[in-house]
């Protein structure tokens, strides 16, 4: 995964997996079918070990932008353990690197991206106390997670973790504003 993530799929060759693996290329052709396979599985297991831990907090039950805004000092905190430049986000990469031209891989990342939209949509109806499918909420939750895949990609040329700490803050500025301006606008007259 780590290949990929660093490499892109692309630039990774079957001689590249075999040294990342220590596996020889007829067990991982046996085992994953080929590179396509793997780096499928790699997805998956990026879904389950990176974005389910880090994504808790904002869908738990009663989350609201301080969820989001944690979530996002995590990942920046995650960055800077890993150091800079960043990796980015696995999703967010094989989106601008895949995405146009693959549709099963395409489905995987708007899966991705659907979770996040969905995940904000919940936390931020918590906070204005209107349903997550609200339309405006929606629209908000969406740009959010555009946001944050932009911020996760930014990473990856970024040399300081305080600028992508202030960018992160910033972000979950606009959107206190915009939440409290659907909420002036939802109360009575």
């Amino acid at each position: 995964m780590r290949q990929f993530w660093v490499y892109g799929y692309e630039a990774t060759s079957m001689d590249d997996l075999v040294r990342a693996t220590g596996v020889g290329r007829g067990a991982i052709y046996s085992d994953f079918g080929g590179k396509k396979d793997l780096f499928l599985a790699c997805l998956s297991h990026f879904q389950n070990a990176s974005v389910t831990p880090a994504l808790a907090i904002v869908e738990a039950e009663g989350s609201g932008i301080e969820a989001i805004a944690t979530y996002l000092k995590g990942g920046v905190a995650r960055i800077k353990e890993i150091g800079f430049p960043g990796r980015g986000c696995l999703m967010g990469n094989t989106l601008t690197e895949l995405g146009p031209h693959d549709d099963e891989i395409a489905k995987v990342v708007r899966a991705h991206y659907d979770r996040l939209t969905d995940g904000f949509a919940r936390a931020l109806a918590n906070e204005i106390d209107v349903p997550p499918t609200q339309m405006e909420i929606k629209e908000l939750a969406g740009f959010l997670a555009v946001s944050v895949q932009g911020l996760w990609a930014y990473a990856r040329g970024a040399d300081k973790t305080g600028n992508l700490a202030r960018k992160a803050e910033i972000l979950i500025e606009l959107v206190e504003l915009k939440l409290a301006a659907m909420s002036c606008k939802a109360e009575p007259k």
